[in-house]
């Protein structure tokens, strides 16, 4: 060990928004697991209610605080750690570290910045540094410039050409960018920019749109060495953000000289930082010879670096950990799955990868749908297959809203909506795309139509021949064989033959071809390694053996939505922790390569599989699970699964037999747990909107305890306990009430604990609720410790949930949130004065 660290600041990643899902928690988590192998105390800070990596720290170690200078400084000081590990909390947290740096906080109390120096940190947030570094490694850069008018705007384009990019400087982040191709465009554009900058200039800059873009994931350790984790390419070109871009691992179109050049550049820009541990370099590559530019460079853990580690099987956060403490990676110990893999041989795949974005349009219609520079997309939702068609299909069956294995249609938009959507592409671009195949468009004119590169098209017009065949051949099994090698699952077919799904699989007996397992590790099958993650393929031989003793399935959530969000996957990894501390081998299917719930350590098994019947009923047939969580009330997904009468489903928050409301109002409620005839008073709560609207469908914001605590709360509990049928409630229930202001509580009605609210009891009572729920369930819950364990009464402090919506980094006009529309949630606590019991 390179450094002796005895006490470690970790900087979480905060609440969950657009362009930050659940994979800095998920790379946190993994990284625990590191750190714990060094014997170093951590100390963490992250406000998230939904992280499930704070929970893998001493309760009294972590700080339920927003990630700010002031805060870490606050915290160095109470607790004097070694050093400080920000590059986990993405690019907040390295800006905080940023500002400790340029303040002396870190000299002034010896505490050691792990994975990168400060004096490159410096180098690299600062883009005009970072322009300066890449021009003395000679790496090619866009010709950019800040200007504070109109003529030197005129006199850089004159320089460099059209098309240029616009953008205002603003103070308020403002991701407004503007493509200009001639002299009007730009006027109109510089116009714009000046009114809305702060500081009386623009900056513009060449613009790339039309190159691929191509995004490669490396690690390096303190001594140099490095090596490449994967190589990604986005199907859109420059132009369109690459959040919201289909993207492929491994790249597809680059022949090895251009990929070459690609991986020494990384490598370059690795060692011109000193950087330890991930990182993530994205590149514009010509698409008519060998130039390329350096785009964005991001020493910390993101977005698509967790992508990369989910599409090779490489133990990416692992790894980075440890180098950043100072471990080279010839010394690094991989955890006993990776028997023979060695930490630093470069992975190699034998398996395509495609990620698919999700959408806010359905929850938030007034968001302009149009594709650019600004990041539109929730979430992703990930496909994996033996070769491009099939990874393809199985992305866009993973990325549907609806489980009923059918694809949506856009067949009915006409021929000029088609081509203006080509030109000015929309969310539903992989349909459009696929529709203007199937209408007679040549390859050659929607490649130059759209810039994307033809190879895409001919995979995408395989998969029209081979879905036209499966239609115009029902019931063939010449045709289910061509189905299946181009990713077709059974339930599509059935939906597409309207036969019942039994049909199907009835075929698929009498078939030699027989779905299969394969693993994805990162040596493409040359050592046989047991890191469990497998997706199907209809091949020969299965890599997947049944686990052996009592096994639980617990059905992912999929890709990120609105919503539940990322309380949904914290909520499905409580599931699989306390399944198997209870004795039992957990199993996951899920298909977000975001998820806490995909993170090695937290299961037994793991399946990249579409949340669909057919794939579901595979993996059922294999592994026969003892008993199946569904996590989220899917009703269609569970009635299917329930006509399977040999399946022991159960669904999390309980389906109630009853869910009435007598006005779909409230002010203040009182949680409960149920287990038979017991009820357990957990706590109350008062509800706030920043609207003071108290519909329920606008509450968002929680306050535990209640308001009027000392004088209403034991009242209002006997009152809700009152209005509980046991016979019909069961579980977490929540029971809602009006205040009228004077005193006066109406009772409003009865629910299930929403996903959300769940997580934040877990986090503010001291009580892992979700946990007692599943051991309910699997029957080995001793009430009469829970019981003795928590109880309601003298409160020390307000716990406060706000929700986070993405209406300003969309660009709504909306103000007022529904709980449809959250995409994540900021925990606070407030301190009560001399607290009176209740």
């Amino acid at each position: 060990m390179a450094k002796t660290i005895k006490k470690l600041l970790l900087l979480g990643g905060g609440p969950t928004n657009i362009g930050h899902e659940n994979e800095l928690d998920a790379a946190a988590y993994e990284r625990l697991q590191a750190i714990k192998k060094t014997g170093a105390q951590v100390i963490y800070i992250d406000n998230n209610p939904f992280s499930f990596a704070s929970e893998s720290v001493q309760a009294a170690d972590v700080y339920v605080q927003e990630v700010t200078f002031q805060n870490v400084v606050n915290i160095i000081e109470k607790e004097h750690p070694d050093a400080i590990m920000p590059k986990i909390g993405g690019l907040n947290a390295m800006q905080v570290a940023w500002q400790l740096e340029e303040s002396d906080v870190l000299a002034d109390n010896n505490i050691d910045m792990l994975g990168i120096r400060p004096v490159d940190l410096k180098r690299v947030l600062d883009n005009q540094r970072l322009r300066e570094l890449l021009n003395e490694i000679n790496e090619p850069i866009i010709a950019s410039k800040i200007v504070p008018n109109d003529d030197e705007a005129m006199d850089f384009v004159r320089d460099v050409g059209f098309p240029v990019i616009v953008k205002p400087l603003s103070a308020s982040h403002d991701t407004s960018r503007f493509i200009c191709n001639n002299t009007d465009e730009l006027e109109d554009a510089l116009e714009i920019s000046f009114e809305r900058t702060y500081i009386k200039h623009v900056s513009i800059e060449q613009s790339i749109v039309g190159y691929k873009e191509i995004e490669m994931v490396g690690v390096r350790d303190e001594n140099g060495n490095k090596i490449l984790v994967s190589g990604l390419e986005d199907m859109d070109p420059i132009g369109i953000h690459s959040g919201d871009s289909i993207i492929f691992a491994p790249t597809q179109t680059l022949i090895n000289q251009e990929y070459q050049a690609l991986r020494t550049a990384t490598f370059q820009i690795m060692d011109a930082i000193n950087i330890t541990g991930t990182c993530h370099v994205q590149f514009a590559q010509s698409r008519t010879d060998s130039n390329y530019y350096v785009t964005k460079v991001s020493p910390f853990f993101t977005r698509n670096a967790l992508l990369a580690a989910k599409a090779t099987g490489y133990p990416l956060s692992y790894v980075s950990t440890l180098l950043e403490m100072g471990v080279s990676l010839t010394e690094v110990k991989l955890p006993q799955k990776y028997s023979k893999y060695l930490p630093f041989m470069e992975p190699t795949m034998d398996h395509v990868v495609v990620r698919l974005p999700l959408w806010p349009f359905r929850d938030i219609p007034d968001v302009d749908q149009h594709l650019n520079t600004l990041m539109k997309s929730i979430g992703s939702t990930i496909g994996v297959g033996r070769t491009v068609e099939e990874a393809i299909m199985k992305a866009m069956h993973s990325s549907q809203f609806s489980p009923r294995d059918i694809l949506p249609s856009v067949s009915k938009v006409d021929d000029d909506a088609v081509i203006n959507q080509l030109i000015h592409p929309l969310a539903s671009r992989v349909l459009i795309l696929m529709e203007a195949l199937r209408r007679g468009f040549s390859i050659d004119e929607l490649s130059e139509l759209t810039k994307i590169d033809r190879f895409y098209f001919y995979k995408m017009n395989q998969l029209l021949r081979a879905q036209d065949y499966v239609i115009n051949n029902p019931l063939s099994p010449t045709a289910v064989e061509a189905a299946h090698e181009y990713g077709f699952g059974d339930g599509m077919l059935a939906e597409l033959w309207n036969v019942n799904i039994s049909t199907i699989e009835r075929m698929n007996q009498n078939s030699n071809v027989k779905v299969t397992f394969k693993e994805i590790e990162p040596s493409a099958g040359e050592f046989r390694e047991a890191t469990n993650v497998f997706y199907s393929s209809y091949e020969l031989e299965n890599e997947s053996v049944p686990c052996e003793g009592k096994t639980a399935l617990i059905i992912g959530r999929g890709g990120n939505q609105l919503g539940p969000n990322a309380a949904a996957d914290y909520y499905t990894a409580q599931i699989l922790e306390t399944t198997r501390r209870a004795g039992y081998k957990t199993i996951i299917m899920n298909t977000n390569p975001n998820a806490i719930s995909l993170a090695p350590a937290l299961s037994d098994k793991q399946y990249i599989e579409p949340i669909q019947l057919g794939n579901i009923l595979n993996i059922v047939n294999l592994e026969q699970p003892d008993i199946i969580f569904l996590p989220g009330n899917r009703h269609y997904l569970s009635k299917k699964l329930k006509e399977f009468a040999d399946l022991n489903i159960v669904v999390l928050p309980p389906d109630q037999k009853i869910a009435k409301f007598q006005q779909g109002t409230a002010t203040t409620a009182v949680d409960l747990f149920i287990d038979g005839d017991r009820i357990l008073p957990i706590t109350t709560i008062s509800f706030h909107t920043k609207s003071r609207r108290t519909e329920l469908r606008y509450i968002n914001d929680y306050q535990q305890p209640m308001n009027r605590w000392q004088t209403d709360e034991r009242p209002l509990i006997k009152m809700a306990i009152s209005k509980i049928d046991t016979a019909n409630w069961q579980g977490l229930v929540q029971v809602l009430f009006d205040h009228d202001g004077s005193g006066n509580y109406t009772f409003t009605g009865i629910r299930p604990i929403r996903i959300t609210e769940s997580a934040f009891l877990n986090k503010t009572t001291g009580v892992n609720w979700i946990d007692a729920l599943v051991k309910k369930y699997l029957h080995v819950l001793d009430i009469d410790q829970l019981s003795s364990f928590y109880q309601p009464g003298i409160h020390q402090r307000y716990s406060i949930m706000e929700a986070v919506f993405p209406f300003k980094e969309l660009q709504s006009n909306r103000t007022d949130g529904t709980s449809t529309q959250e995409v994540g949630a900021a925990l606070s606590f407030k301190k009560i004065e001399n607290p009176i019991e209740s």
